[in-house]
């Protein structure tokens, strides 16, 4: 029987990954080669490498699927990028979407990779775009940044609770005022590489300006949010980065007596809400646009948090739409886009029935 496809599918985690490698055959059957555990190390990755190529037929290319999980994907998908194969990362939701399409009820890390090996004979699938070198530092650098500032947070909660005791201990007090200030330091520090990276490259230094007009987002907030979508590189459309950044909306409802309350999923890139977490805050002040969606939202649930949120994943659109366009900000365009609608309408012919 002819071979006409083969695809690997990985299920990672942090210490390990499990692989599943498939052949479709001209009949349309699948069939299993081989399913096996490696640790996710160095040792792993060349371990699996041999296994390969014991297994592969060399005369096809080989479809590599996995899930973008956190950071534990990235080492392997780089090494296997630079072995040649074609490499699929794919985000969590259009996976999730794939199992409930196959009906798969139980999760376990075999049948995850079995399913993935599937997906990638049955479906074409974007290769995946590994991140440049200067892309990849500044997703690290972002997320130091975010670890820095939350040591700086705790910090000065420590140091204010013990000069707001009885009897501070001036050694105590003096040892957190120096980390306060190594720390805001070190913060300084890391916000000067990110914008000498950003200035070596002029195409995204006119994507920063551009969405920097936004009264509200910062340098930092709109670095963060390229350098974890790698430039947008995986999204082919709002609802996908939507979803990818855990904005989705999950309702809860069976028949009529269950009916719970719409929520976000959180089932995404948590370094994207926090960075918009403080700009929706202060773009609700400067922008009536965002201030008229985040009232509708509070006067229909009368919950200012899920206003915000709104307001959040409002941002993160404008932010994808503004860099995918090249355009800079305009503050007038909702209003101008019903002005022309509105013309459109006058200019409409009477029904004469």
């Amino acid at each position: 029987m002819n071979i006409i496809g083969q695809s690997l599918g990985i299920d990672i985690a942090a210490k390990s990954f499990q692989v599943c490698l498939q052949i479709k055959q001209a009949d349309g059957h699948c069939k299993i080669k081989g399913s096996r555990s490696f640790p996710n190390t160095a040792k792993g990755i060349v371990a699996l490498e041999q296994w390969l190529a014991k297994r592969l037929h060399s005369e096809l290319a080989l479809a590599v699927v996995m899930e973008a999980t956190g950071v534990y994907y990235e080492t392997l998908a780089y090494s296997l990028d630079e072995a040649g194969y074609r490499v699929h990362v794919l985000l969590p939701n259009r996976i999730k979407g794939y199992l409930k399409f196959l009906n798969v009820k139980s999760k376990t890390d075999k049948i995850e990779a079995k399913a993935l090996a599937q997906l990638g004979l049955d479906q074409q699938l974007p290769v995946w775009q590994a991140a440049s070198p200067q892309m990849y530092s500044l997703k690290r650098l972002c997320r130091e940044r975010n670890i820095l500032v939350d040591e700086k947070t705790m910090i000065s909660n420590r140091l204010h609770a013990e000069v707001s005791c009885k009897t501070p201990e001036p050694f105590t007090v003096k040892r957190l005022k120096q980390r306060l200030k190594l720390v805001d330091k070190q913060i300084q520090e890391v916000e000067g590489q990110l914008k000498q990276l950003v200035a070596r490259d002029e195409v995204l230094s006119r994507h920063l300006e551009n969405i920097c007009q936004v009264k509200g987002l910062g340098f930092t907030t709109v670095i963060s949010i390229i350098a974890e979508t790698n430039g947008f590189a995986l999204v082919d459309h709002k609802s996908q980065l939507v979803s990818y950044a855990g904005y989705d909306v999950v309702e809860r409802q069976s028949g009529a007596s269950v009916k719970g309350r719409t929520r976000i999923s959180k089932k995404g890139n948590a370094h994207i809400r926090r960075a918009l977490h403080f700009p929706a805050l202060s773009v609700v002040k400067h922008h009536d646009e965002f201030k008229a969606l985040f009232t509708r939202v509070l006067e229909r649930t009368q919950i200012k948090m899920k206003g915000y949120v709104a307001v959040q994943r409002k941002l993160l659109v404008l932010i994808y739409t503004l860099y995918k366009k090249e355009q800079a900000y305009d503050p007038t365009y909702a209003q101008k886009q019903t002005q022309e609608q509105r013309g459109r309408q006058d200019t409409m012919p009477a029904y004469a029935g």
